[in-house]
This record gives structure tokens, C-alpha cells and sequence, in this order.
């Protein structure tokens, strides 16, 4: 009796890796109170099942994301190269090629995206911190979105201080610039502003992206770092939806947090970084 009673949670530790073998994560290991070895692994292995839980349900979701985002630039591309080979217009065909063009640049932008975020949560990414200058990055980030700046007539405020510096990797704080400067470019007026503001100290770094653009509903502001997420009166399809998903991945990399605050119309992006 005594060596049933003391096996029984090996027995139930046996049962539920049995079922994590046929797929199923939804059990737990109950009923085991000792303070003992077999209570500790009964504990490790409830905490194992739930991340591996976590982790399934989280890669299930990427999937569906990124197939149902797929699907509709590739519909676009079927129905573009049938209306092309059903005329003979060249006008028609060549409005065809421009649409497949922006459609295929689109989808190349996803899924380079796709596989940064897939690299970063298998924890396959570089990370090399080094002292960086924000403002200088910044400037450098302006130059690379200048087309899209005076295409638009946006006025860009680069008010970090020139002599702040920080300690991150300089590919992934460029990424994390330019996802968030092309982001309030894209949802910018015309003639609107962008001002880029930064603050530090011995242990933390603060950066500020403003824009007096069109705005977002405050029933949104809280999923905007969700990949895919769109407010449908505040995004459009030039996007891929995940530009603000890997700079929450970014930051977080880099053990800081990122929000975002609205007042009026103006819309403020701010990270800390430790």
C-alpha cells in the first residue's frame, strides 16, 4: 500500500508524457502536495508542459497569420495575370505587371520579416551590443526613408541629444529606427511633422517617435504591436503588419519595454531600453 501510495505520482508523471506523446498538452500533473524530489519533478514537469503548450499554440497562430496574409496578395497576382492574358492592351497588361510588381515587393518584405521574427523567438538571432549615437543612427535612418519623407512633404524633428549614447546591436536598433520612422511616415499627412526625442541615465534609455498623423482609435492602441494588426480606418495594405512586432520583439531583446500613448491626433511610440 505504502509503495503504491508512493509511486502513484510517477505513475501520473508517466501517464501525462504518454500524452504529451499523442499530442495532447492539456494535462496537468494534480494532486501531488510533497515538498520532496517527486513533488519538485511534478512541479518541472507541469511548468514543461505548459511552455511547450505556450510555445505550439504560439507557432500555430504565426502560421495561420502568415498564411491567411499570403493569400491575398497571391489572389491579387492570380487575378492580375488572368485579366493580363485576356487582353491585348498594352496599357491594361502593363497596369497588371505594376500591380504584380508592388504585390511581389510586398510579400518579399513579409517574408524577410517573417523569418526575423522566426530567428528571434528560436533565439537564432546575433545579438552584439556596442555603444551606438541615436542621434547619428537617426540621421542615417532619414537618409534611407528620404523618398518616402519628401514624397509626403513631412517635416522630421530629430531632437536626440548628439552626444547621448546607448549599448544595443547596431543592426537590430537600425531595424527598430526605421520600422518605427517609416511607420509614422507612412501614416503621416502631408506637411504633417515627426519628432524624434531621447532621454538617458546611468541605467536606461528612453526614446520618444511622435507624428501629428491620421491618427488611431483608442480601442487599437493596445494591439498595435500585434502581429497583423491593422485599425482598418488607420491601415491600409502598403504594409506588412509586422513592422511594430519586431520592434516589441527588439526591444524586449534588449530587456526594455515599449508603448504607446495618444493625444489628439498625435500619435507617441515610446521604448526603454536597460
Amino acid at each position: 500500500i505504502l509503495a503504491k501510495r508512493t509511486l502513484q505520482p510517477v505513475h501520473q508523471i508517466t501517464m501525462a508524457a504518454k500524452s504529451i506523446k499523442d499530442g495532447d498538452l492539456s494535462g496537468r500533473i494534480d494532486g501531488v502536495f510533497s515538498h520532496d524530489e517527486v513533488g519538485e519533478l511534478a512541479d518541472t514537469f507541469n511548468q514543461m508542459i505548459s511552455e511547450l503548450d505556450f510555445a505550439f499554440k504560439r507557432e500555430r497562430q504565426f502560421t495561420s497569420d502568415a498564411s491567411h496574409e499570403l493569400r491575398t496578395p497571391m489572389t491579387v497576382i492570380t487575378a492580375c495575370v488572368e485579366d493580363a492574358l485576356c487582353t491585348g492592351d498594352e496599357t491594361i497588361i502593363r497596369e497588371n505587371l505594376r500591380i504584380i510588381q508592388n504585390e511581389n515587393q510586398r510579400m518579399r518584405k513579409m517574408l524577410s520579416q517573417l523569418l526575423m521574427l522566426s530567428r528571434g523567438y528560436e533565439g537564432r538571432c546575433q545579438f552584439e551590443p556596442e555603444e551606438l549615437y541615436p542621434w547619428e543612427m537617426a540621421d542615417s535612418v532619414v537618409e534611407i526613408l528620404m523618398a518616402e519623407i519628401e514624397e509626403k512633404k513631412i517635416q522630421i524633428h530629430n531632437d536626440i541629444p548628439r552626444t547621448l549614447s546607448i549599448y544595443a546591436d547596431q543592426s537590430l536598433f537600425t531595424q527598430l529606427l526605421v520600422n518605427l520612422v517609416e511607420n509614422a511616415v507612412k501614416y503621416g499627412n502631408e506637411h504633417g511633422n515627426i519628432w524624434l526625442t531621447a532621454s538617458a541615465d546611468k541605467n536606461s534609455f528612453l526614446l520618444h517617435v511622435k507624428d501629428d498623423g491620421i491618427g488611431i482609435g483608442r480601442e487599437d492602441l493596445s494591439h498595435i504591436f500585434e502581429r497583423f494588426y491593422r485599425a482598418d480606418k488607420a491601415r491600409d495594405r502598403n504594409g506588412s503588419g509586422l513592422g511594430l512586432s519586431i520592434v516589441k520583439w527588439i526591444v524586449e531583446l534588449h530587456g526594455g519595454e515599449v508603448g504607446a500613448s495618444l493625444q489628439g491626433q498625435e500619435l507617441s511610440i515610446h521604448l526603454f531600453l536597460k
